[in-house]
């Protein structure tokens, strides 16, 4: 009897660990949802049909509807959160592994389930959340039973916080941070990731002067800093190792980020700025990132037909939707300001405006090419030029299908819209749409004012106006108002007449960067950036180049590239060139630099630099490594000169 017993607890004992470590349902379920509703977003055809809420734990149950050979995976930051925002960790899963990729099996479906830490009795609406990046991940938004509505949550009076007129004009941005409690020891670069042409461009020449960067590193504390230019509020993003964080730049603002438990379940993110509390919505933004819409018929951006279906919309707008849905559900959730919600949703219209402009370019430049062959081919009558743009009637005969809704519902002269983060890329690329699209009769005739006349025309039929004859004037035409003062004259006269304080703000500095440009680009030595730091490098060996390596900028793999590209050819190089790695006491110590050099005998002249030099000197190397760039793109017009390290060496074993 007593062996019997054993046997018996033993068997239970098995089953125990054997749940435990497969995440079944425990036996403690108290309430089952079955097919519940929810928004969510980058769900890859995911279905949810059940969810078991028990005193031990939460189990979701997921359904994967993909075809043969789509992989999936979740990482172990997968979390569930509550109405009060409390966050509830993975206890374990079934069907897979965490942080795993997985082929969905051959009949297109993946049956799995993940365990979280118990929800609080009563929870009516939670999220499931594959943090801590939210772009491109997991995300189920509102999660409830069927007929229970997601607005839950308690009103709350928040005062408002809108764009004033004093957040347009350039000036700089300074950004502060720190991270603390993570289990991370070692800290890489961060980026700072902008999608502002106009950001990007005065950074270029704000380098010049006052050192501007969009790399930098985080201290061994924790801590990093950086400063940018912008000329608007930006909606923009730092990459920590992969790990994006929204940011809202704002014109003279100091920005302070403070980040705990970086790439964990529960990382927290606190943003402080001097110009207005925009923390709700930069905490819990859920990174509505351009999503492509399957389509099973065939006629995606991409596609080689140069067809656009009628009905291949439908699938854009019910995202759209679903979208909207979220930014209110969250807005709810988490007590947005009205402009807080306004920008969350102009993000998503921005998001929906790119995709469709990307699917009506591949079929235009399609028909273009084709007529534009016939054309070259001779296979026109004289008397009939290839046309310029095609009209709506004509491109319905060919089967092009356009929706230009979607551009023409975006609130273009809201100053808030500027501030998301495809508003300037969309501008772009609306430009070169509208070059297809015949948007007033007689502009058929290719010519550089029918060009000109049609993008007006686009710009007061859509009511886009001020925003896109600004982009159109200073960033399409400038080659030309380069050698026409009369030109110039009259665009910077149309300009100055702008009402808008956005397109005003944009216009003005994107025509001088880019006149700026037109006359400077031909002079390789745009490096002033790093003049002095070159200069102070080069003095010992003159008559000699100067193979400069910042060893920040390459893993131990790339070190041990260039010592042996170095090494094989010593001699020979020795006779033209001075080998000089560089570093900075903050991220190679004087121990680090010392394994360093037994490692790699090529370090052992290691010069320090302070961290201002360094990163000076790396923002120019970044520039001289391009596809396009001048190969000694560090050359100055004393003639002092050095050469990017890597560079030299890998051509150099290329010579005879």
């Amino acid at each position: 009897m007593k062996q019997l017993s054993f046997i018996l607890i033993l068997i239970a004992l098995v089953q125990c660990t054997w749940a435990q470590t497969n995440g079944s349902a425990s036996p403690d379920v108290v309430r089952t949802i079955e097919h519940p509703d929810f928004t969510s977003l980058f769900t890859y055809d995911i279905e949810i049909p059940k969810v078991e809420f028990g005193e031990e734990q939460t189990t979701l149950y997921f359904d994967f509807s993909h075809y043969t050979g789509t992989s999936f995976s979740f990482r172990s930051s997968t979390y569930l959160v509550d109405e009060e925002g409390r966050r509830y960790p993975i206890k374990s899963c079934k069907g897979f592994q965490l942080d795993k990729g997985y082929n969905v099996k051959e009949d297109g479906v993946k049956e799995i389930s993940i365990s979280f830490e118990p929800l609080p009795e009563g929870t009516r609406v939670f999220d499931c959340i594959e943090g801590p990046d939210l772009q491109l991940s997991f995300q189920f938004y509102g999660i409830r039973e069927k007929g229970q509505d997601w607005d839950v949550f308690p009103k709350k009076d928040v005062a408002d916080n809108p764009f004033p007129e004093s957040f347009f004009g350039m000036d700089t941005v300074y950004v502060t941070g720190r991270i603390t409690q993570s289990r991370y020891d070692r800290w890489g670069r961060i980026e700072h990731d902008s999608n502002s042409y106009a950001e990007q461009a005065l950074r270029r020449q704000f380098r010049l002067g006052n050192g501007a960067f969009d790399h930098f590193y985080v201290a061994k504390d924790g801590t990093f800093s950086f400063k940018t230019l912008v000329v608007k509020p930006t909606m923009d993003e730092l990459n920590i190792n992969g790990n994006r964080i929204p940011i809202l730049l704002i014109p003279s603002d100091h920005l302070q980020v403070d980040i705990s438990h970086w790439g964990e379940y529960n990382q927290q993110v606190n943003i402080r700025s001097e110009k207005g509390d925009y923390s709700r919505m930069l905490t819990n933004y859920p990174f509505l990132w351009e999503k492509e819409i399957a389509d099973p018929r065939g006629t995606l951006i991409w596609s080689e037909t140069g067809k656009l279906a009628a009905d291949t919309w439908q699938p854009l707008h019910d995202e759209l939707e679903k979208q909207m849905e979220v930014c209110r559900y969250l807005a709810a959730k988490h007590h947005f300001t009205p402009t807080e919600q306004k920008l969350m949703q102009m993000n998503v219209q921005i998001d929906q405006a790119f995709i469709a402009c990307m699917r009506m370019q591949t079929p235009l430049h399609i028909k273009y090419r084709k007529g534009y062959d016939l054309y070259v081919k001779g296979n026109y009558d004289n008397k009939k030029l290839f046309p310029a743009h095609f009209s709506i009637e004509d491109l319905e005969a060919d089967s092009i299908f356009l929706d230009l809704s979607f551009i023409k519902d975006c609130p273009w002269d809201d100053p808030t819209f500027s501030a998301t983060k495809y508003y300037e890329v969309v501008l772009s690329k609306l430009c070169s749409l509208f070059s297809y699209i015949m948007f007033i009769p007689g502009t058929e005739k290719p010519s550089s004012e029918n060009d000109s006349i049609n993008i007006y025309a686009a710009a007061e039929q859509l009511g886009i106006r001020e925003a896109l004859i600004g982009e159109y004037l200073t960033n399409y035409l400038y080659s030309r108002m380069v050698n026409n003062p009369k030109l110039r004259q009259k665009v910077e006269g149309i300009v100055d007449d702008f009402k808008l304080p956005h397109t005003k703000v944009l216009a003005n500095p994107s025509l001088m960067v880019a006149l700026n440009e037109y006359d400077t680009r031909s002079y390789p030595a745009n490096q002033s950036i790093a003049a002095d730091v070159i200069k102070k490098l080069y003095a010992p060996y003159k008559g000699k180049k100067v193979l400069l390596l910042p060893l920040s900028c390459y893993s131990p793999a790339g070190l041990q590239k260039i010592d042996s590209l170095y090494q094989a050819r010593r001699a020979e190089i020795d006779r033209e060139a001075v080998f000089l790695p560089v570093a900075t006491p903050k991220y190679t110590s004087k121990q680090e630099l010392k394994e360093l050099q037994q490692k790699y005998p090529t370090l052992k002249n290691t010069i320090y630099l302070d961290e201002e030099e360094l990163l000076r000197l790396y923002v120019a190397f970044q520039r001289g490594n391009g596809p396009q760039a001048d190969p000694e793109m560090l050359i100055l017009q004393d003639g002092t000169f050095g050469i990017p390290g890597r560079y030299f060496l890998e051509n150099y074993r290329k010579k005879p």
